[in-house]
């Protein structure tokens, strides 16, 4: 991997950022999302998607050393940075475990951190240091890794080593193995995760069992999870446009709160298009 190098994945399109610019798209799978709509005002595209990495880097700094790295503002009602960041505030968890580009998996328990990352974020593959942003974040007290790697069980476990007792964590679809060593490490420590997947989109059938060991998954534009998660009998369903599924009571608990908070900031939201996405895949 290059010295200053972002992998993302938006709407099954690969996009490489280096240097500040977006160096390569390729095509996507998804031709349309309500929030990359609400955003640029147009249909996925390579070009759109381009676009909208572009405003992201203009306006926050992503994959830059301006990157913003705390928000008190809100963008996504269900969004999991929202909802974490919530949580977090009304000391339902101790901390987050997130990711950040420039910094990979980080460790923090200031809602306002966790909300200034994961406002704007898509699904981040893999990242590199960029050590102002991984200086920035360290002087406001997150755990990083210098080499920016990006390992969620890893991260909750340091967040466990740190004395912090429940964890929220975010968990890409594609990684919902990962859930196994998780709770491995809760048991290890006798502490408690809120699981939370994201960027699901594409995600496989063979991952559906672990993706039910979740507490919160985000549908994306996943048929499978639609099909199988969305339609079981003890799932909650919060939001219409991109799904959010609250499965264990824990889970539930965390979704009902977010829901009392977005009814009181709906003029706040992103305003979004009643579309859902288009193909689900």
């Amino acid at each position: 991997m290059k010295s200053d190098e972002h992998i993302w994945e938006v709407g099954k399109a690969r996009m490489v950022v280096s240097n500040g610019e977006v160096v390569s798209v390729s095509d996507p799978l998804i031709k349309s999302c309500p929030i990359h709509y609400a955003i640029i005002g147009k249909e996925m595209s390579r070009e759109s998607i381009k676009q909208a990495m572009e405003l992201k880097i203009k306006a926050y700094g992503l994959c830059t050393p301006n990157r913003i790295i705390e928000s008190e503002g809100i963008a996504l009602g269900y969004g999991a940075s929202e909802t974490l960041a919530t949580v977090l505030d009304e000391r339902l968890i101790d901390c987050s475990v997130i990711v950040c580009d420039g910094a990979g998996t980080i460790v923090t328990d200031r809602p306002e951190i966790v909300q200034g990352v994961g406002m704007m974020m898509s699904g981040l593959i893999k990242t590199s240091p960029i050590p102002a942003v991984i200086k920035r974040l360290e002087d406001k007290g997150v755990i990083v890794s210098k080499d920016a790697v990006i390992d969620q069980v890893a991260g909750v476990k340091k967040a466990f080593e740190l004395g912090y007792d429940k964890v929220g964590v975010t968990i890409s679809g594609d990684s919902a193995r990962s859930i196994i060593d998780i709770r491995r490490t809760e048991e290890g420590y006798g502490r408690e995760t809120l699981k939370i997947i994201v960027h699901s989109t594409g995600v496989s059938r063979d991952l559906i069992p672990y993706i039910q060991m979740a507490d919160i998954v985000t549908a994306c534009a996943s048929r499978t999870i639609r099909e199988t998660i969305g339609r079981k009998d003890d799932t909650k369903i919060y939001g219409r446009k991109i799904p959010v599924y609250a499965l264990s009571p824990f889970g539930k608990r965390i979704m009902d709160i977010q829901k009392d908070k977005i009814s009181k900031v709906k003029d706040k939201l992103l305003e979004i298009p009643d579309n859902p996405p288009y193909p689900l895949i």
